[in-house]
C-alpha cells in the first residue's frame, strides 16, 4: 500500500457520524489495531531499507576508492571505477552524487514519511475518544440536558 492510499482510506475511517456516536466509539480500538499494524509493517520496512543503505553506502565507498575484487564488481555489475580515487574529505560528494544511493535514499525519505504520518493518525485515533464524548456533551447541551 502507498502513502496516497493509506491517506484515502484515514480519510474514509477519520469520520466520525453525529447519528451514531456509540458505534463510532467501539469502532476506535479496530482503528487503532489497523492502523499500528500497518505502521510497525513499515517500520520493519524502514530498518531493512536503512541497512540495505548502509550496506550500499559502504560498498560504493570502496567502489570509489578501488578496493572492490574483480569478482566482487562481476557479482555487483559494475565496471571498475576509472576516475581519479577521491581523498577521504572528498567521498561524501562522491556518494552524495551516486545514483544508486540518491535512490535508496529516496526509498528511506518516503518510507519516513510513510510512518510520520502513520504516528500521526495513530495520535488522532487516541484522541477520538475525547472527541465522541465531546460531541455527545455537546448534543446534551443542545437538548437541554
Amino acid at each position: 500500500m502507498n502513502l496516497e492510499e493509506l491517506m484515502q482510506q484515514w480519510e474514509h475511517d477519520s469520520k466520525i457520524d453525529d447519528n451514531h456516536l456509540g458505534e463510532a466509539s467501539t469502532e476506535s480500538p479496530n482503528l487503532h489495531s489497523k492502523y499500528i499494524n500497518t505502521m510497525v509493517s513499515y517500520k520493519l520496512k524502514l530498518a531493512k531499507i536503512r541497512g540495505d543503505y548502509n550496506l550500499l553506502r559502504k560498498t560504493k565507498f570502496r567502489y570509489y576508492r578501488g578496493e572492490l575484487s574483480r569478482q566482487e564488481l562481476e557479482d555487483l555489475g559494475w565496471q571498475q571505477w576509472q576516475g581519479v580515487k577521491p581523498l577521504r574529505n572528498e567521498m561524501d560528494e562522491f556518494l552524495q552524487g551516486d545514483t544508486d544511493l540518491v535512490q535508496m535514499e529516496q526509498k528511506v525519505e518516503y518510507l519516513n514519511t510513510i510512518v510520520y504520518f502513520l504516528e500521526e493518525v495513530l495520535r488522532q485515533i487516541r484522541q477520538r475518544d475525547w472527541q465522541i464524548r465531546t460531541a455527545v456533551d455537546w448534543k446534551k447541551f443542545l437538548v437541554g440536558m
